[in-house]
């Protein structure tokens, strides 16, 4: 029996493009790249670079988005890359939330990203110009290797344009400018071209890419890199599983000892994945064995609802707006779902044409996309909040007892106790940064469609136009091109402008952040004293009573610049020793405080009477100069620091 009949993963390999829309007089050009090519690529940088001007003219002294998760992403980049560069055994055990150990592991680790960090911070020292290097890369590579993976599928330099344009600029990855882990789904694209690259053409070289590009997507994004997990088995089974079934049953052993044959790549590259994952992983692991792991409440109130389809970020120049039946629409939310009209129209007919065609290769994105969309929604269907507008999120956490309705069990419920990774998770939503994906496939499908049949519908008039006299047409001269071609080559002309409206923000959220020597004095003076003994920073958010525990992250930021373990921190969890201790010292300077210090070996306090919220009482000088169980050592204006007296 024919080995190209018999394993399925080798049915399209004659084409070289699947059975992907296909212009009959230039199949093979349309494997090769042109002048086309390079302008659309031109044209995905301009489009960052102008988004870089407008939007963060300082680039190096301000970044886009809400502080807090922003300025513990930058801390954490320039601590991988620190670390790596000096001491790469202390990676884990990061400088916040001392005690508690493996602390790198509660929120992203982000060392994919640190690879784009580490020349930028190196060459300049200035870890928020490295930062914003790093988030407009993020954009322009999900440009590109999205161009790439459409390109691939279609052959149409313009239909990979628009799917470029899609997954880059997405109303949801612009909405998503405070979660540079969300924003950073560039390897997806790519993974997915080189998985279907060597299932077809078996070769090495392929197999490392894949195996390399999924590394760093799990690198970059510990949630797309579960995510595409299960997305890539979800389409291989979807791609292959009634093929080799089929195959299985007429063939028996002789097709398996076929695939056995054609497995020794994929084998070898991916116990090397496996090691590797396994030693990354490890850390997580630990840490969900310590109680790291989200409840199923916690997956509810960060799933995609029904509704949120039709929120976009509050600064988006077309579809945005502050306030929805009273209710403010928080900047920094999970539930801004909003595709565009212009990618869900291109995505239903890309569907549409799929399904009459039946493209195989295509189709299986389609149920691919379906899959995703399904776990998007997470443990339960939910339509909306009660008052219609997206689920403000903010401390204390929103906790559900009974959902929404209509509360229907999903999928993901189940997943939640059987599959490895998901008690880790607690958005479901973003599942949508790599529905994307599959969206911006389907409709580079349609582009590419449309495409060809205007090829083949102006063909014949061309060729009618050249071979018939005007003299013989006396009062009826010919068109050069029939106006019902022009009018769909202008609307499709116009995609990119309306898909780039549609994603427009009219203004972003910005947050100043100072570098070098414009940090407070009392970091500078930290820098210089105590070496790397632990400290303390107060406020200390306690149940959010007395400081928002996301005003911890400039806690996080400062330890940049000394080498001072911080009980404190912003973190994507919260132990419960954070909590004891932050209970523990609410009353310093009192002796129990004191003692809880000590106990911990924390030596120096900081404290910042500025930050305190007004419902609560900053420590009174006067006591604290009383205290017999600390010394002042340093004062910058209202900010003081005490070393403990152990």
């Amino acid at each position: 029996m024919n080995t190209e009949q018999t394993i399925p993963f080798k049915d399209t390999a004659k084409s070289g493009v699947g059975d992907a829309p296909r212009v009959p007089t230039k199949q093979r050009q349309a494997l090769h790249w042109n002048w086309q090519d390079a302008l659309y690529l031109f044209l995905l940088l301009a489009i960052v670079v102008g988004m870089a001007i407008r939007y963060t003219p300082n680039i190096t002294g301000e970044v886009a988005g809400m502080w807090w998760d922003p300025l513990l992403n930058i801390w954490t980049l320039t601590w991988d890359v620190t670390t790596l560069l000096h001491a790469p055994a202390q990676l884990w055990q990061a400088p916040l939330l001392y005690p508690n150990p493996l602390t790198l592991s509660y929120s992203e680790n982000l060392l994919g990203d640190a690879l784009l960090f580490a020349p930028f911070y190196l060459l300049s020292h200035n870890p928020v110009f490295a930062f914003n290097m790093v988030f407009y890369l993020s954009f322009l590579l999900c440009g590109i290797n999205m161009y790439l993976l459409a390109r691939y599928f279609t052959g149409n330099p313009f239909a990979a344009f628009i799917a470029a344009l899609i997954y880059a600029f997405a109303p949801y990855r612009i909405s998503q400018i405070d979660h540079i882990h969300v924003v950073a789904g560039e390897w997806i694209p790519v993974a997915f071209l080189y998985l279907d690259r060597s299932l077809k053409e078996g070769k090495w070289r392929h197999w490392s890419l894949f195996a390399l590009f999924y590394l760093l997507q799990l690198l970059s994004s510990i949630y797309y890199g579960i995510f595409l997990t299960y997305t890539l088995i979800a389409y291989l089974l979807f791609r292959y599983g009634q093929p080799v079934w089929k195959a299985w049953r007429k063939s028996g052993r002789r097709y398996l000892r076929q695939l056995l044959r054609s497995a020794t790549k994929p084998i070898v590259v991916f116990a090397v994945v496996f090691v590797i994952l396994a030693i990354l992983m490890t850390p997580y692991l630990l840490s969900l064995g310590s109680g790291l792991s989200r409840g199923i409440d916690q997956s509810e109130s960060y799933s995609a609802f029904i509704s949120d389809f039709a929120f976009s970020a509050p600064y988006n120049w077309l579809h945005g707006g502050n306030f929805y039946n009273g209710i403010p629409i928080n900047n920094d939310s999970e539930h801004h779902l909003f595709l565009g009209w212009t990618t869900m129209l291109l995505t239903a007919i890309g569907i549409f044409l799929v399904l009459k065609q039946h493209n195989k290769t295509i189709r299986t994105f389609i149920w691919t996309g379906l899959t995703i969309l399904l776990f998007s929604f997470g443990p339960v269907l939910q339509f909306s909040t009660t008052s219609g507008a997206p689920l403000i999120q903010g401390p204390p956490m929103p906790v559900f007892i009974h959902p929404f309705p209509p509360a229907i069990p999903m999928p993901w419920y189940l997943a939640y106790f059987i599959l490895p990774g998901f008690k880790g998770l607690r958005v479901p939503a973003r599942l949508i940064g790599v529905l994307l994906m599959v969206l911006a496939l389907l409709a580079a499908y349609t582009i590419a469609t449309v495409s060809t049949w205007l090829q083949e519908k102006q063909r014949p008039v061309k060729t009618m136009q050249a071979t018939t006299s005007l003299d013989a047409l006396p009062g009826k001269p010919l068109s050069s091109t029939p106006i019902r071609f022009l009018l769909i080559r202008a609307v499709l002309l116009l995609i990119p402008l309306v898909l780039l409206i549609e994603s427009y923000p009219s203004s972003m959220p910005l947050t100043q952040i100072p570098t070098g020597n414009q940090i407070p004095g009392v970091y500078q003076w930290l820098a210089t004293h105590g070496g790397n003994t632990p400290i303390v920073e107060l406020p200390m958010s306690f149940l959010d009573t007395n400081i928002s525990s996301k005003q911890e992250a400039w806690y996080d930021y400062y330890t940049i610049y000394h080498s001072h373990p911080i009980a404190n921190g912003w973190s994507g969890y919260r132990p419960q020793l954070t909590t004891d201790i932050a209970g523990g010292i609410l009353s310093f300077p009192s002796p129990n405080s004191i003692a809880v210090l000590r106990a911990y070996h924390i030596q120096y306090v900081v404290v910042h009477p500025q930050l305190y919220k007004p419902i609560s009482k900053a420590p009174d000088m006067n006591a604290l100069l009383a205290s017999a169980g600390i010394r002042l050592a340093a004062q910058y204006g209202q900010e003081t620091i005490w070393q403990v007296i152990l």
